[in-house]
């Protein structure tokens, strides 16, 4: 069964590479990423590009346009191709090293 990992980017190329190393260490090997770049300013694409080489579990798409958050996870959905899908927020990132504890 295929889980997609949808990733919605708009300026987070700085964060990418936790969030790479994240999904890599990963022991499931059924998935897909699907990144799509909400028409970022930053080096976000270049960035995501140059770590994920040529590995073809990633999809990398581009609006044309910065179409907020909400158009953008909708989309992520419509170009997932697996049998479960979840977003994975790049922001977390640098936060998800420290452990969680409930209140």
């Amino acid at each position: 069964m295929k889980f997609s990992i949808l990733i919605a980017n708009y300026n987070n190329g700085k964060f990418f590479t936790d969030c790479y190393r994240s999904i890599m260490a990963q022991s499931y090997t059924d998935w897909e990423a699907v990144i799509l770049d909400d028409a970022s300013t930053d080096d976000s694409m270049e960035v995501i590009r140059k770590l994920i080489g040529t590995d073809s579990r990633f999809k990398i798409y581009r609006n044309e346009t910065n179409s907020g958050v909400g158009i953008t996870k909708s989309r992520l959905i419509e170009l997932a191709e697996g049998n479960i899908c979840g977003f994975l927020w790049i922001l977390m990132m640098p936060y998800s090293r420290k452990p969680y504890h409930r209140q």
